[in-house]
């Protein structure tokens, strides 16, 4: 259902249509007095602006699906103006609240109005206050704010109307929502920006004439410049720095210091001095100091807004390929009858029907059809892969060539998609604890601030009365804690915006810290370093049997069963047909008969009982640690197959990027020490060892952190959780069991095993530019401040410095939203996999 923004009419409409009862509540509508908007197209009379504005605010908060869903006409809102009790009755149905035990829900909100650091810990000391309310955490980056709360104590519009109360808004969190609500951010700020650079341009051109002039200007006319100059100045003053002014009010009516109130304090008193000596004729104006203090000012959070929506965009992409709709045939085989519902509303069991260039709306297994689909949503790879009955399809992929039929095996929030948006929603709903401490120390420096400018201000009154105000000003404009509230947030957004265009997820808080302070690395092999998969490497035949007929002999003897090594032939060639009678033993192998004739296939010993005959020549220099399986028949060995794993791509490339950041690699693994051996030299690891259990795992990892050691494990399977949880940061990949991906801090969605080593250089590099930021910050500040209390600094230079420090800050976390990928990836997708064997299970 499409609610319309557009078409709303008066009451006193004329051309209203007629309609007894209202569309939202189902109440009569009042005669002669009616309120309308357009809905699919067709005019839809409303008993009040409550229930209207309802509905436009169902639209605006993409919740559309309400209409067709509920059962019963709404309620009508119990105040016309208030628009958050509506949600109440809406959000459980559609789904945007998530219940839980003992009376416990959570919700993603959106919250606008959030321009710093101080912002998000307003709304999160705020929040906790409310009855109820267990946890908050908010992202300064994407501004969702992830709350949960005893539903029996405080409903969902308590909540968002406490978030009203102290001046934000909050509703249910939508991505087109969040994307509409930055445009118009930017739009308000680039034009409160452009207006500032405007006046300041003409301000400064007033400016100059006195700045340049030798016998100076005559007093008429320096008079009537400066009140050209004081009206240029209040439309800066009244619009273009209202934000300030009206955060700073905020701060001061909660009783708490914020980074609004030097800048209102600096700006209002310069221009309240200004506008005073142009009056009287009498002491300096500073318009051209404050016009230019607002600008740079609005210039360098411009940036920072750019920088932060970008990122938010990079990390929110995910969330955006979740399909809302899904055609189902709800009498399949009979195709004839096709139906539209939610997403959400799909079951287990249920066919759906996907067109071509269509998103598939659950997890599923294709039942007819065959067309090419494209998972990049989900491993980042573009290319489209080939899908024909009896595949595996995911939600959110997009189906590429021709349409087909999936039987759903996982809808809504049990498909692999939706876990990996509760991971993205993890990691954007929480700070690092250097974020923490940045909005800590930030705190405590405006109020050392403002002592500092206080007993500037009284200073200089005692020494010169006349410079008083200029120093104070100086001193408020030039130490502004922007840049210090700037410096990590900025660096955090750009650098999980960067690992996230890469599929890289950090779902705890304080997994990149972390992750860039690692010394040392331990990787698992199988699905880590390997594909995971047996695949038949060599066939060594004996006689003058054809090589395929063979491998076709063994897929046909193989057919049916589930063991890895069956997988592996049926694979590499279609049965032979004519097989017949086929007996599985367990830990020996698989015997059939096949033109009359007895055939065996599994271990060469068991293999060999069939006909009596030694082993071949050649079999005994196969090396150890090869899985070698025999095929022979009553008369004699026909071949041995030499199966095993392979490399991933660009697992050897990982390993070397690895040791250019001069870390120490090491390899644990549960499988047989020859094979791990291996592969420790096909990939160039020194330190490994194999038959590990999970306990061996998290023991031999412990000991390298009792040692001294900062340890990042990276494993996929669930015997690695525990080591994973005993690494100080744990690294995931995408074909991760879930309890291991629930268990790792850093989720790498791809196949791509060298976004290990990606995540590891972005983290590194993240936190060194925060480390630069935070040390500009403190450095400026100490040389700065003296200066300006000094009276060295002029309140214009003063701006100028304050607004350099703060664009310095945003343009260099802006470089990690150019991270790249190095040569050394570009080069390690084009290599070829090494072939290493493995043991069997």
């Amino acid at each position: 259902m499409h609610v319309a923004a557009a078409a709303v009419h008066d009451p006193a409409s004329a051309a209203a249509p007629v309609q007894a009862a209202c569309f939202h509540c189902g109440e009569p509508n009042p005669p002669g007095r009616t309120w309308q908007a357009a809905i699919d197209g067709a005019e839809r009379v409303f008993c009040c602006a409550g229930c209207r504005g309802v509905a436009q605010t169902l639209r605006a908060a993409g919740l559309d699906a309400f209409y067709t869903r509920r059962s019963v006409t709404s309620e009508r809102p119990v105040e016309a103006r208030d628009e958050w009790a509506a949600y109440d009755a809406i959000a459980e149905t559609t789904g945007v609240l998530r219940p839980g035990p003992d009376g416990e829900c959570e919700i993603s909100l959106l919250v606008e109005g959030i321009r710093c650091a101080a912002c998000v810990w307003l709304n999160e000391s705020y929040l906790r206050r409310q009855s109820g309310v267990t946890e908050v955490s908010i992202n300064f980056a994407t501004r969702r704010a992830r709350v949960r709360w005893d539903g029996r104590k405080s409903k969902l519009s308590d909540l968002l109307r406490s978030v009203a109360a102290i001046g934000y808004r909050a509703y249910p969190y939508d991505p087109r929502r969040r994307e509409a609500l930055a445009r118009a951010e930017s739009r308000r700020l680039l034009t409160r920006t452009a207006i500032a650079v405007l006046m300041m341009m003409q301000v400064m051109m007033f400016s100059v004439p006195a700045y340049i002039s030798d016998d100076g200007i005559a007093p008429e006319h320096q008079a009537l410049l400066d009140w050209a100059s004081l009206v240029l100045t209040l439309p800066v003053l009244l619009f273009c720095a209202a934000p300030f002014f009206k955060g700073a009010l905020r701060d001061l009516r909660l009783r708490r210091l914020g980074m609004d109130i030097p800048i209102a304090l600096g700006i209002g008193g310069a221009f309240v001095a200004s506008a005073w000596a142009t009056w009287s004729r009498s002491g300096a104006v500073y318009y051209d100091s404050v016009t230019m203090f607002v600008a740079l000012l609005l210039v360098a959070r411009y940036l920072e807004q750019y920088g932060r929506h970008k990122a938010a965009d990079t990390i929110e992409a995910i969330a955006r390929e979740l399909p809302q709709t899904g055609d189902r045939l709800p009498r399949y085989p009979d195709a004839s009858i096709v139906e539209t519902v939610v997403a959400s509303a799909l079951a287990s069991g249920d066919v759906v029907r996907v067109p071509a260039g269509a998103a598939f709306p659950a997890d599923g297994c294709v039942l007819d059809g065959r067309s090419s689909v494209e998972e990049a949503v989900l491993t980042g790879e573009s290319r489209p892969v080939a899908r024909s009955a009896g595949d595996r399809v995911l939600a959110g992929s997009v189906n590429r060539e021709s349409p087909l039929l999936v039987r759903v095996t996982a809808a809504g929030d049990a498909t692999q998609l939706a876990g990996v948006v509760r991971l993205v929603d993890r990691a954007a709903s929480q700070r690092p604890r250097i974020a923490r401490l940045t909005d800590r120390v930030a705190g405590a420096f405006v109020c050392a601030l403002l002592v500092i400018a206080a007993a500037v201000a009284l200073t200089w009154l005692a020494l010169d009365p006349s410079r008083a105000v200029a120093v104070t000003f100086a001193v408020l404009v030039v130490s502004c804690p922007c840049a210090l509230s700037l410096a990590t947030p900025a660096a955090l957004a750009a650098g999980a915006g960067a690992l996230a265009r890469r599929q890289i997820v950090a779902v705890r808080p304080d997994a990149l810290e972390t992750l860039a302070r690692v010394t040392h690395v331990v990787l698992d092999k199988t699905g880590t370093l390997t594909l995971g998969a047996l695949r038949l490497n060599d066939v060594i035949a004996f006689g003058v049997r054809d090589r395929q007929a063979l491998v076709a002999l063994a897929s046909a003897l193989e057919q049916g069963s589930s063991h890895p090594i069956a997988a592996a032939f049926t694979d590499a060639a279609p049965p032979l047909a004519g097989v017949h009678d086929i007996l599985a033993v367990p830990g020996c192998g698989v015997e059939g008969v096949c033109d009359g004739v007895r055939h065996r296939l599994g271990r060469p010993a068991w293999v060999g009982a069939l006909h009596g005959h030694a082993l071949p020549a050649g079999a005994a220099e196969l090396p150890p640690d090869m899985i070698v399986t025999a095929l022979a028949d009553e008369r004699g060995w026909l071949a041995f197959f030499v199966l095993g794993d392979e490399l991933k791509p660009g697992a050897r490339a990982l390993v070397e990027a690895l040791k250019r950041l001069h870390l120490d690699v090491s390899l644990l693994s549960g499988d047989r020490e020859e094979t791990v051996q291996h592969v420790a030299a096909a990939t160039g690891i020194a330190s490994a060892r194999g038959g590990a259990g999970p306990e061996d795992k998290r023991a031999a990892i412990a000991r390298l952190q009792a040692a001294g050691a900062i340890v990042a494990m990276v494993g996929d399977g669930i015997n690695d959780a525990p080591s994973l949880a005993q690494a100080d940061v744990s690294i995931s990949l995408a074909g991760a069991a879930p309890l291991t991906q629930w268990t790792a801090d850093i989720v790498v969605l791809g196949t791509d095993i060298g976004r290990v080593g990606d995540a590891i250089a972005g983290a590194s590099r993240t936190f060194s530019v925060i480390r630069q930021n935070l040390a500009w910050a403190f450095v400026y500040n100490v040389v700065a401040i003296p200066l300006a209390a000094a009276g060295l600094l002029t309140p214009l230079l003063a701006a100028l410095g304050m607004s350099l420090s703060s664009l310095l800050v945003v343009a260099n976390a802006l470089r990690l939203t150019r991270m790249h990928t190095s040569a050394r990836r570009a080069t390690s997708l084009r290599e070829s996999p090494a072939i290493v064997p493995e043991a069997a299970a």
